[in-house]
Formats: C-alpha cells, structure tokens, sequence
C-alpha cells in the first residue's frame, strides 16, 4: 500500500543478567511411540527422529475428492501412474493453479490401491511440510507403506539443487521396494536445476477444460438438474472461456449450484456473473448513486469491520471522515440515515444484532476494499492511517479481521502494502503491533509472497533499530516457527547475535523459548541448538540458558518421560559449554539451580541429572560453583534443599571421599 502519493484530501471520495528471566511452568503432553521412533503431537503432525522432518495426513475428505467420479482424469494418467508405481517418483511439473495437487492425490491413492491388492503394509498418505533451509533428499520420510506428496509449487527460499534431484532419483527406487512412494509438484522455475537429473521422472500435463470441469461437476457432484440450461447461457460461456484454473471452474460449478433452483435464470446468471467479477458492476453502480463521501464511507467501514455492531460501522465511519477532513461531512451522534436507513443505504443484511453486507453475496466486503483501493489510488495513505486506527486498542478479533481484509486487498491487486503498513507500524504507530503481527502471519508461509516476507524478516533481525529485529523474531516465534521451524530458528539465531540488553536479542530468546514450549516445534529446536552450541556458542549459549531456565516443558519433554543417550549428550554439553564460558560464576550457579528446579519439579530420575551436572560439578576447580549451586543461601525457595540437591549433594561427597581414599598410602588406610 503505497504512501507515496497522498492527493487532494477531498478527491478520492468526492549483560549476563540477561541470559536469566522468569522460570516458565508451562507443560505439554506428548505420546512417544516405542522405541522413540516417532513423536505424534496432538495436531496430527509427526516427526521423525532419523529425518527430523514433520508430515501432516492428507485429510479424508480430499482423497475422497481425488477419487470421485466428478474428478476428471489427464489424458496421460495412465502413463503418469505406471511412471509413478515402476519408480516410486513423479515430478509434476506444471503452474500453479493448474490442479497438480488434486492429480498428486488421485495418483498416490491409486498406489494404495494397489499395495493393498497384493496385500502390503499400508500406512496412508502424507504431505510433506518443510522449509529448504532445513531439508536434504536424504532427510525426507520413508515409512513403509507410506504415499508422500511434496509440493514445491509455492515461494521457496532457497530452490532445490541438482544434487538434490540426483538423490531423489537415486533413493526413490529403494523405497518403492518398502511401498513408499512420492510425488513432487513443482514449477518449472523451481525444479530447473533439478531437471537434468530427473528428466525421465519429471512429466508436465495440460488440465481438462473449464468447461468440461463445470459441467461434471453439476452433473455428478451437486446434480443439478437444468445444469445445460446454464451452460448454454451466453454470458456464462463467455465467463468459461476465460478460466484457466480447475479450482475456480470448480469455484463456478458451486456458485451455479447454489442459484440452481431459482426460478429466474437469467436474474440467478446475471449475480453469479457479478460474482465471479469480483461484483465491479455491483459496486460501479453503487457508488456512481452515493457520491457523497459520507455514504462512501459507511460502506468501506461496513465491508472492513464485516459483520459487525451498527454502531462500530458509525463510529469507524466517523473516523474515516476525520482523517480524510471532510468538512461536509456530519458527524454529531443524531447524523445520518438511523439504523434502518443504514441497513438501506448498505443494502446489508441483519444477523442477529450486526449489519453484514456480505451474509448473501459472499465476497462483497472483501470486493469493496479492493475496488476502493483501486478506483482511488490518491486515498491509499489516508487508509492506511485509517486501518491503524482501528486496530488500535480493540479486541484481537478485530485486528485478525482487518489484517485478514488488508493482506487479502493487497494480494489480489498484486501489491506488497501490507509489508509497508507493516515498516509503517514499527516506526510510527507501536500501538498498533499486534496488527502487524497478524500481517506477517497472514502472509509468512503464504505460497506466492511468502519466501519475500521471510527474506524481510531475515534482514531486519540484524537491523540496527532494535524495534524492527524485535518485530520479526516475535514473529518467528508464531506461524512461521510453528509451520517452518527451521527457518524461524535461522532468523532467532541471528537475533541472538545482537547485544543482550538489545531488545531484539530479548525478544529473541522469548520466542524461542514460545517454540521450546510447543510440542510441534520443540523437537526442531533441540537439534538447532544442539548444532549452534558445536558450531558457534556465543549464539547457542544464550539458547541453550534460555530454554533451561525459562521452559520446563522443554527440559522435561526431553528428561521426564522416555529419556535416550542424545538428550543427556546435549543437556551434559550445554553445561560444560557454559562452564568454560566468560559468564560469571553467580549467574551459572542460578541457572543451574534452575534447571535442578525444574527437574525436581518435574520428578526427573536423580540418576539423571547427576549424569547431567555430576562431572561439573564434581571439577575441584568449580566448588564454589557447586556449593552455590546446592546450598543456595539467597534462595526464596523452603525446598531449598530438597531430595534431588541431597542426591547431588550425597554423589559430590562420596565422589570426593573415594578420590582421597584413593590417594591416601595403605598403611594410613589399614591404620583407619
């Protein structure tokens, strides 16, 4: 949205320390299955320990679609599949919005089918969800009887290598063997480096026509009987022939099916009509008859706030007029039409308590705001200030509604707005965060823009002003963390880099201490920072401290339940690396005694924690630290010394009196 052009303003309508905070209790369940190969978390994703790679089961409802009788087949499926069931591997390589993933569906469904013919293990089919920061061929999933459905179609931030194409090629018919098979979908910018290497795997298609599209799906999905009728009318024909996307043929079947029963054909085909013409000539015509701007502006507030409070719709329309100055304009409590001279004037429909333009013609609100942002480019500043205002002090609802209808506005006419609203917020309007939060989340892991937005991010966690690196790690600490958790880490990692009384290396360590705590994301964070305490400590320290002390659900996901060799190996090293670090005694001591907390709270085996924090504490260089570490005079806590400080306590001794028994010359020993 840009603020460049503002025009006449009545045109357009006529230290240390740092590393320690609060100690998080925040805990969450998760089942491991035997053997701790697989982690399922509560929202259907899993992880796999070999691969740390997360896949989410293909729904249903879109299996059953693929295999329905209104899905209609490419002319080459037979070639595809037979390609697909010899090798297990297809590349689909075609645009986007040509039905690719419908097609990946239908293709790996048809493998299921025949695995369970022969009487093989059958595990379902899976998407694959990744970022290519975080992923190599060899890390993709390969459970026996599992069908895998990658699809590279959308933004991805680093395309994938030639030597990721020969790999796949290599391993795919290995797999098969094991009835694992994989489709890709990709487009031909995205796969040109891997094209060499798996040309005689990669295979375009061209999708059925609009129209044929249209018309299987009335005939067989929603059956409607006069559906000839429709396709026979002029206009409709026209529209059809302008289609190039399956989906929004699909989309036009049902908006047909709705008006199906209408008794007036040619009254039903003219709004599906101004429908699927994002209602421009509903909203031409509205507003060549309102040319008074107040009028104009009770409709933007209408569509924006969409349903909402007749009041609300007043009161944000009010506030429209006082940015754009409108001196005509009457604003006092008794102006305007009432309530049911807005419901008029807006030709809006009453739900319940709220006005809703959009409660029958579905789209209206969202068409309203692009058709205003288009007609008059000279208001875009005074809309932006508008849209701030209103997602000032408000609930999150209604921050999520205008961050959905802004980022939406802007998309669909092409413009990267949101992302100067967003700079726009940051160094003017801090009030107005958390609109700028749900911005980023709407468009972060968004296929077309989102390798864009996540290349903002990536610069401004190094940026100078701490306000802008604080905004992006926060917002890798939600969606993006949450979807793409390798790529969130990459940008907290940077962030941890900066000074730690930097607001933005405080935020950091917030965030990742948000994914610590999530058990979608967690798994994720311990290999980062288990690599960034190898590679560079002075950025995995800082981690490492953080999630210890501030998230109990992390140490005790790893330490409580079904504990293994690697998350001892990792908690054991974080300690020494932050023994040998330049961090003062006092502050490792409160840390450590921290963690000891958390796991005495947590009920971890004593056994365990001495394994963990035993050898350093048992250094005779660190008795000091020892001492405060388990007698900690300062401490606030009755169990102080509890069970586990005992424990430790007992070990220390012992460990010291074997070690002088050991040292002392025999005869002193028999003597004793």
């Amino acid at each position: 949205m840009s603020v460049e052009n503002s025009g006449d303003v009545h045109g357009p309508f006529l230290g240390d320390e740092a590393f320690l905070g609060r100690f998080a209790r925040n805990f969450v369940a998760q089942d491991a299955g035997k053997g701790g190969t697989n982690i399922f978390s509560a929202r259907d994703t899993i992880y796999t320990v070999n691969s740390r790679l997360r896949t989410k089961r293909i729904s249903d409802v879109t299996i059953k679609e693929a295999a329905s009788s209104f899905f209609i087949k490419p002319s080459s499926y037979d070639d595809l599949q037979g390609l697909l069931w010899r090798h297990g591997l297809i590349i689909l390589e075609a645009p986007r919005g040509k039905g690719k993933h419908l097609l990946g569906v239908r293709l790996l469904s048809d493998c299921q089918e025949r695995l369970r013919q022969d009487g093989r293990h059958l595990n379902g089919l899976h998407y694959i969800k990744m970022g290519w920061q975080e992923i190599n061929a060899w890390h993709l999933p390969k459970e026996p009887g599992s069908c895998y459905l990658l699809d590279l179609s959308g933004s991805t931030d680093e395309p994938p290598t030639l030597e990721f194409g020969e790999d796949l090629a290599r391993d795919a018919d290995n797999a098969r063997y094991d009835g694992v098979y994989l489709v890709v979908l990709a487009t031909s910018d995205v796969w040109s480096e891997c094209k060499a290497a798996t040309h005689t795997l990669t295979r375009s298609f061209s999708p059925p026509p609009a129209r044929e599209i249209v018309r299987r799906h009335l005939q067989s999905k929603f059956q409607v009987a006069n559906y000839e009728e429709w396709l026979s009318v002029g206009d409709i024909q026209e529209l059809i022939s302008r289609i190039e996307s399956p989906s929004e043929a699909a989309e036009l079947a049902e908006e047909i099916a709705k008006n199906g029963h209408r008794e007036n054909l040619t009254e039903a085909a003219a709004e599906v009509l101004d429908k699927f013409g994002s209602w421009r000539k509903h909203l031409s015509k509205w507003f060549k008859e309102h040319e008074d701007v107040p009028a104009r502006a009770a409709m933007l507030a209408a569509a924006v706030l969409d349903p909402s409070l007749p009041a609300e719709i007043i009161d944000a329309r009010k506030k429209l007029l006082e940015i754009l100055k409108d001196r005509e304009a009457e604003v006092a409590p008794l102006a305007g039409p009432g309530r049911t001279g807005y419901l008029e004037l807006l030709q809006a429909q009453q739900v319940k308590n709220r006005f809703s333009i959009s409660h029958q013609r579905k789209g209206l609100d969202e068409a309203v705001i692009r058709f205003v942002w288009n007609e008059w480019p000279q208001a875009h500043p005074y809309l932006q200030e508008w849209l701030l205002a209103l997602a000032t002090d408000v609930p999150q609802p209604r921050v999520r509604r205008i961050a959905d209808v802004t980022v939406k506005a802007a998309l669909q006419a092409g413009s990267t707005a949101y992302m100067g609203l967003v700079r726009k917020i940051v160094t003017d309007y801090p009030q107005s965060w958390s609109l700028a939060l749900e911005i980023l989340d709407l468009t972060v892991v968004d296929p077309g823009v989102g390798a864009q937005v996540r290349q903002r991010l990536l610069g401004w966690v190094t940026n100078k002003d701490p306000d802008f690196a604080a905004l992006a790690v926060e917002a890798c600490g939600r969606r993006l963390g949450q979807e793409r958790p390798s790529l969130a880490l990459h940008r907290i990692c940077r962030a941890l880099s900066r000074d730690p009384d930097d607001k933005g290396f405080l935020a950091a360590e917030k965030a990742l201490v948000s994914l610590g705590n999530d058990e979608i994301s967690r798994r994720a964070v311990l290999d980062t920072v288990r690599t960034w305490l190898n590679s560079q400590p002075k950025t995995g320290l800082p981690a490492f401290i953080a999630l210890t002390t501030r998230s109990s659900s992390f140490v005790l996901s790893a330490l409580a339940s079904e504990t293994d060799d690697e998350s001892i190996a990792f908690f054991k090293n974080g300690w020494t690396v932050a023994a040998a670090s330049t961090m003062s005694r006092q502050v490792l001591a409160a840390a450590l005694g921290a963690f000891i907390d958390t796991c005495e709270e947590g009920r971890v085996e004593p056994g365990i924690i001495a394994e963990i924090v035993g050898p350093l504490l048992a250094e005779s260089v660190n008795k000091s630290l020892a001492m405060m570490v388990l007698r900690r005079a300062n401490s606030e806590r009755k169990d102080a010394d509890g069970p586990l400080r005992s424990h430790l306590m007992q070990e220390l001794i012992w460990g010291q009196l074997n070690k002088a028994r050991e040292a002392a010359p025999s005869g002193r020993e028999s003597g004793v």
